[in-house]
């Protein structure tokens, strides 16, 4: 039987050929076995063609995967193994799953296929004996009640802290599965990456979602991706309470929720506004939010430092002119100088990054201040919404204020209204200087007269010693 065999009594004697289907197949073995300079230390386990590469090892008739799993365990060069398919036959299956388990070097483990309980007792072993693993992913097959099981006992076997992303995509899951799984996640405070797309996780997911990152005390997650789920606002209202302590958070993908509403994007704001915030990225394609959700989202990005990206379709989101003028005010409020200076000058992409045809062209002027790193967007931002600065607060300055205006002025060179900006501050300077020599005058008026009282009683002094 394939998974009782000594495979370490066997090796000296096989030949490649007896055991492949191909010599393609036989040279990848030989790979495994030897080593190669070209090779790219990737290898695809596949039933068809993808793009013809040395790294594709394509199942067939006479393929014995019990070798291919001999081999891969061996090696210590292999990088990268993805699974897409695995031949139904137990026997096969188990010894090919066996041989794996002994592998040390794999970093990034992608499987598209349902291992069986067997297969995922192999994976908990793999998993618990690679201290090298950064990468895995389950991703395209039905994961039902017994596979999250089997998925989730494989998971809590890892337990040397290298694994820092882990990918459940694009399956078919139920609550009970996904559940399961979150709370296997547990022990693995250390990810940075964690992506759930495509799983229709509900709110009672993001319950088991909640729970698992609350545990995590110092938690590292830097993404976290939910794109297409069934997400709603109270289920986004509980993820954002644990978010909030996820100080190193930098990026969110929330697209294709369309349950969530601008109810639910307000509820984004304590996130938003936290002095620890570092999210740079907020993503939210196919959202449906309007105007005030527009307005919510505006509000409470208010005072943050942090997001650069707030990405979402116009076409889609159901943005008015009241939207638009939410997110203008945002990065420009005119209604005072000290407002426009403490408007936002961080984000620098509101829609679409790719195609801003959508987005108002006064928006598009702030946020072009905003990512140009060679310029002070406020002060661009002060120096363009106004005709005429009232320069009458700077005169106790007096001329010792002259540089300071200069500097400033030259702090928004290099946008593109340069022009603009040239004649404004040749007008600021003429205002500053044709009202301050009356105070300059009046200055030297007073310390003239108070020379001529020094040389009057020094004169006064002289006069009453001749009559001394």
């Amino acid at each position: 039987m394939g998974e009782n065999r000594d495979y370490d009594a066997l090796v000296q004697n096989v030949n490649l050929g007896d055991i492949t289907s191909s010599e393609h197949n036989a040279n990848i073995l030989r790979q495994l076995r030897d080593g190669h300079p070209d090779w790219n230390k990737t290898l695809y386990i596949i039933d068809s063609e993808i793009e013809g590469d040395t790294d594709e090892f394509i199942v067939g008739a006479g393929d014995d995967l019990g070798w291919l799993g001999y081999f891969i365990g061996r090696s210590v060069v292999l990088k990268a193994l993805h699974i897409h398919v695995l031949p139904e036959e137990r026997e096969q299956l188990v010894a090919f799953m066996r041989g794996v388990a002994h592998n040390q070097s794999i970093t990034e483990l992608i499987i598209r296929t349902d291992l069986g309980d067997q297969g995922f007792g192999s994976l908990g072993c793999f998993l618990r004996k690679n201290n090298a693993l950064r990468r895995l992913r389950f991703v395209d097959f039905h994961v039902d009640t017994e596979c999250g099981h089997n998925i989730s006992m494989a998971l809590v076997q890892c337990r040397h802290k290298s694994l820092s992303r882990f990918e459940l995509d694009r399956n078919n899951i139920s609550e009970e599965a996904f559940a399961e799984i979150a709370t296997a996640l547990r022990n693995q405070s250390q990810l940075e990456d964690l992506y759930l797309k495509y799983n229709n996780i509900g709110r009672d997911g993001c319950v088991a979602l909640v729970n698992t990152l609350g545990v995590w005390q110092s938690s590292n997650l830097k993404c976290l991706a939910l794109s297409d789920n069934n997400i709603d606002d109270l289920g986004l209202q509980a993820l954002v309470e644990v978010m909030s302590n996820c100080s190193n958070l930098e990026k969110i993908y929330l697209s294709d929720n369309r349950s969530i509403t601008a109810a639910g994007l307000r509820f984004m704001s304590p996130l938003l506004q936290s002095e620890t915030c570092s999210l740079t990225t907020l993503v939210l394609f196919r959202i449906n939010f309007g105007d005030e959700g527009a307005i919510a989202l505006a509000d409470g990005l208010r005072g943050n430092k942090s997001l650069r990206e707030l990405s979402f379709a116009p076409s889609s989101a159901g943005i008015t002119d009241i939207g638009w003028a939410a997110f203008s005010m945002l990065l420009c409020d005119t209604s005072s100088i000290n407002n426009t200076y403490l408007s936002n000058h961080t984000i620098e992409e509101i829609g679409l990054f790719y195609n801003m045809s959508g987005t108002p062209p006064d928006i598009r002027q702030y946020l072009a201040w905003n990512k140009n790193q060679r310029i002070d967007a406020a002060i661009c931002k002060i120096l363009m919404t106004r005709d005429h600065f009232d320069m009458k607060p700077f005169f106790r300055w007096k001329l010792k204020f002259l540089p300071v205006m200069v500097a400033w002025f030259e702090r928004a060179q290099g946008n593109e209204s340069e022009k603009s900006l040239e004649s404004r501050k040749l007008s600021s300077m003429y205002d500053f200087v044709r009202d301050m020599p009356m105070l300059v005058l009046g200055g030297n008026q007073g310390q003239e007269k108070t020379r001529r009282r020094s040389r009057k009683r020094r004169l006064d002094g002289e006069a009453k010693l001749c009559y001394v």
